[in-house]
């Protein structure tokens, strides 16, 4: 698991820099903002979600790779794992037996048997901020490619 993160968390530093970095090559290959159509604006908007939805699930991840980093540490003071000492955590504190790590939805999983588990440490605007920013990317990325093949279409067409 610890692998895992130490290559998904670089690719999500790089990601939001890679998406930010292809928006203005669309706005420049355009001819700046005042010559963009409407199909190279669609594309911008895609790769600005994109990047901005890259970035906090990058946030995310960091947060989760503190989480197991201190889950890790082992040594004095570490039964119960720290990231799961939440509030309550001492009515509770002999049944936790572990952890998680779960990716989608991102978030660190603490796993007690009496309550049940319950996740820790990902900030709460995280998920949903992915979720909805990923989800725009995709309807302006599909919504270009749909404008590109009319456009083709159209020039196709004997006049």
């Amino acid at each position: 698991m610890a692998f895992f993160l130490l290559i998904l968390v670089p690719a999500g530093l790089i990601l939001p820099l890679v998406f930010a970095g292809r928006a203005l090559g669309v706005l420049a290959r355009a001819g700046g903002p005042q010559r963009a159509d409407s199909h190279a604006w669609l594309r911008i908007a895609g790769f600005v979600q994109a990047a901005i939805a890259s970035g906090v699930y990058a946030w995310g991840l960091l947060h989760v790779s503190g989480a197991v980093m201190s889950a890790e540490d082992g040594g004095t003071d570490s039964v119960p794992i720290r990231p799961c000492r939440t509030q309550g955590w001492e009515q509770r504190a002999e049944s936790i037996s572990g952890y998680r790590v779960e990716y989608v939805p991102l978030r660190f999983v603490c796993e007690a048997d009496d309550v049940g588990d319950y996740p820790v440490s990902v900030p709460g605007y995280v998920n949903p901020v992915f979720f909805f920013l990923g989800l725009g990317a995709a309807v302006c990325f599909t919504v270009a490619a749909l404008d590109s093949d009319n456009s083709r279409q159209e020039d196709d067409t004997p006049a």
